[in-house]
């Protein structure tokens, strides 16, 4: 707990960065609040679902703090709805009393807070970790979070940035240990492991990749396995089932039965049903199965296309053409952008980050960092797992590249590490001034 103390010098950092996150959600709130906090206006899911389309991120959390019903993908998200509990109470007591629902501002509150403390982590990885100075480390903290996923999520009710503080926080933790040449001890990986998987079920490995850096041979240990990795999974595991025997299985039951009446009684419904499904079949890639997780992988998007203009473009810059158009409403699966020089800053990112991971091929601390990038390209370009719309996770992996970049600040002589701070001003102004007003256009319209 006493990583999460404020440093006397870290709390005009934190202030500073609190205000930014809190105009941010600001914006959301400006954009929803008249539908959102109508309690009795439509039904949850079609005003949290139907009416919210912000490129692919999704507002079931918001559905939960309402009503407490599951509608987002409980097998990889098993620890969501625990997580947000306490909200849905204070929530349902708000409704209860002044016929208000503040899901959005509930989750707007929690978001700038998680937002606030992912920043002063990824700080804290810089200075105490790698061992920049704090204004270098304060630019490449910002870099990050001028990265237009980084940025969407630290305002839209996903489980996005949860995950980038947990894994942001893992880091800080095992690269400690790493520093110290100590490994890390059972319960930590244990509580780490609990609420990464818990909030996005791919992440618990990087969780488990970090503990097997810091640790070595001995995390097999059969003690050390079964209670940092076994006792949690089992935990992980008794959490779906309960959610999903008392809360999943009878909302599904009943959104089945409503949809079969409404099927009935609504031409236009079944309408609009038949030419939703027609546009997901024609957009988006066979899969590998039809179970809750193998659903979501593609065998035909293209790679090379999707590397270009999604993973390093769209994550990072967005695209004029389509802004945050939902692809299962009218997004194509490939944009391009309209003007070259977009390439060129996309080139530059990825020159700089390639730069960085050769100065760093000594650093342990990288090396774990590069086995979590491999998790997310196993995941996302040889799966396919949700590549069609890819540059809503860069929250799991962006924050490798400034942490590459800062390597690379740290190796450069003097007058060249000038130039490399100049360039990256630069491009955090640039990217800071050109998504956000593609954002705040978008919200305040």
């Amino acid at each position: 707990m006493n990583k999460f103390k404020l440093k006397k010098d870290e709390r005009p950092i934190a202030l500073v960065a609190f205000l930014v996150f809190a105009c941010q959600n600001a914006l959301t709130l400006y954009r929803y609040h008249e539908e959102f906090t109508r309690v009795g206006y439509m039904g949850l899911w079609t005003l949290f679902h139907g009416r919210f389309h912000v490129s692919g991120f999704d507002a079931f959390s918001c559905i939960y703090l309402s009503n407490g019903k599951i509608f987002y993908e409980l097998s990889r998200h098993p620890l969501f709805g625990p997580i947000l509990a306490p909200l849905y109470w204070i929530n349902a007591a708000i409704i209860r009393h002044f016929d208000f629902n503040a899901a959005i501002y509930l989750m707007a509150a929690l978001l700038t807070v998680c937002a606030t403390w992912s920043f002063l982590l990824m700080h804290r990885i810089l200075t105490e970790l790698v061992g920049l100075r704090r204004t270098d480390a304060l630019l490449l903290s910002a870099l990050l979070f001028s990265f237009a996923s980084v940025m969407l999520a630290a305002m839209l009710p996903d489980h996005f940035l949860f995950s980038l503080f947990l894994l942001l926080l893992t880091l800080y933790l095992a690269g400690r240990n790493l520093l110290r040449h100590r490994p890390m001890p059972w319960w930590q990986t244990a509580l780490l492991f609990f609420f990464t998987a818990g909030v996005t079920l791919s992440n618990g490995a990087k969780t488990l990749l970090a503990s097997l850096f810091a640790n070595g041979k001995a995390y097999f240990r059969p003690r050390h396995l079964l209670l940092s990795t076994l006792l949690p999974l089992a935990l992980l595991g008794a959490a779906y089932y309960a959610q999903y025997v008392f809360q999943l299985l009878p909302r599904q039951r009943e959104s089945a039965h409503i949809e079969a009446m409404r099927i009935k009684k609504d031409s236009i419904f079944v309408q609009k049903s038949l030419e939703h499904e027609a546009r997901k079949h024609r957009i988006i890639g066979r899969p590998m199965g039809n179970d809750a997780l193998l659903k979501w992988t593609d065998k035909d998007t293209p790679r090379l296309q999707s590397l270009i203009e999604n993973v390093f473009g769209e994550s990072i810059q967005l695209h004029r053409e389509h802004l945050l158009e939902d692809m299962f409403v009218s997004r194509p699966v490939i944009v391009h952008y309209h003007h070259g020089v977009f390439y060129v800053v996309e080139a530059a990112i990825c020159l700089l980050f390639v730069l960085g991971l050769w100065c760093a091929r000594h650093e342990r601390l990288l090396w774990l960092c590069l086995s979590w990038l491999g998790c997310d390209v196993f995941l996302h370009l040889v799966l396919g797992f949700g590549l069609n719309e890819v540059y809503i996770m860069g929250a799991h992996w962006l924050f490798i590249l400034p942490l590459a970049i800062a390597f690379l600040l740290k190796r450069l002589p003097p007058r060249s590490a000038v130039v490399l701070r100049l360039v990256l001003l630069l491009l955090t102004l640039y990217l800071w001034a050109y998504n956000g007003t593609l954002i705040a256009g978008f919200m305040l319209a």
